[in-house]
């Protein structure tokens, strides 16, 4: 995973937050936060918060996770782990929020229907209109987002496919997305505004959770 340290200081988690909102990100950069340091030059937060969500099967885990269970977990101790109970406690006692309090994540959908796609052994690059009653189209099968990444075909492919906007996502499994899937992201996202393709963004999914890489103007 890339280290926060090793990110551009506005695509950092806290300074994302405070840009973008809570519900623009994702369950390890929220996490991230929330534990505030990782193990020192071992593991960063982020690192740290990709492999707790990873051993507790995600948020739902995370929620349900009993202290003990927390600090069991390498790299949480008494204080990570009273953070974790006393913000779930929180989000407990508060109740549901009104719909314009906690925005839907438009992505988490696609994500999931995404990685149920592919086998936990696999990787693939795949592309799902927003729409979910529409097909998704398997782009590459044993590839993903990278330097090889062939935007033009990409793109040409979907435009054939029909109106978006198009989700673009590499899934696979491990940590989070290295500088070369944020920069193919970054070139397909700049090819379909060229193009006039409704690109609604591009996504890395992993078996847990998933990163917004680009935003496209679909």
């Amino acid at each position: 995973m890339t280290r926060i340290a090793d990110l551009p200081e506005a695509e950092r988690p806290r300074e994302r937050l405070l840009a973008l909102g809570a519900h623009r990100m994702n369950p390890v950069e929220l996490l991230a936060i929330l534990l505030g340091t990782g193990r020192g030059r071992a593991e960063d937060a982020l690192a740290l918060a990709e492999r707790v969500l990873e051993q507790v099967d995600g948020p739902e885990g995370l929620a349900a996770a009993p202290l003990p269970d927390l600090l069991s977990i390498n790299g949480i101790g008494p204080v990570k782990a009273s953070r974790i109970r006393a913000a779930f406690e929180l989000a407990l006692r508060a109740g549901p929020l009104e719909p314009h309090e906690a925005p839907l994540d438009p992505y988490a959908e696609v994500s999931h229907r995404l990685r149920g796609q592919v086998a936990a052994s696999d990787r693939a690059l795949l592309a799902a209109p927003l729409d979910p009653e529409r097909p998704s189209i398997p782009l590459e099968l044993g590839g993903v987002l990278g330097d090889d990444l062939r935007p033009g075909s990409v793109l040409v492919r979907l435009l054939s496919e029909g109106p978006g906007p198009w989700v673009v996502a590499g899934v696979r499994g491990g940590a989070g997305p290295s500088r070369a899937e944020r920069a193919a992201a970054e070139r397909l996202s700049h090819g379909a505004t060229l193009l006039g393709l409704e690109l609604a963004g591009v996504l890395l999914v992993s078996r847990t959770t998933h990163w917004v890489l680009a935003l496209g103007d679909g």
